[in-house]
C-alpha cells in the first residue's frame, strides 16, 4: 500500500505501524514527532497505530540550540 511521509510517497505492508516505518526510515521513534493526517500521534502509540492506504504523515525531529 501506498503512505505519504513529509510528501513523499512511501510503499508500506499492510498491518504495519507508525514504529516500525520510522525504524524502516532510519528514524528512531523516541525522537520523532508524528502528525497522521493532520492529527498528532502520542509517542506511546506509535507501537500500536496502524497505518492504512493513502495516509499522510508528518515526521519532525526536534533539534536543540539557541
Amino acid at each position: 500500500m501506498k503512505v505519504t511521509v513529509n510528501g513523499r510517497a512511501q510503499d508500506a505492508e499492510t498491518g504495519e505501524t507508525i514504529e516500525t516505518l520510522l525504524g524502516r526510515l532510519g528514524i528512531p521513534a523516541k525522537y520523532a514527532l508524528v502528525e497522521r493526517n493532520g492529527e498528532p500521534v502520542e509517542r506511546e502509540r506509535y507501537g500500536a497505530t496502524a497505518l492504512a492506504e493513502g495516509d499522510a504523515l508528518v515526521v519532525a525531529r526536534p533539534v536543540a540550540g539557541g
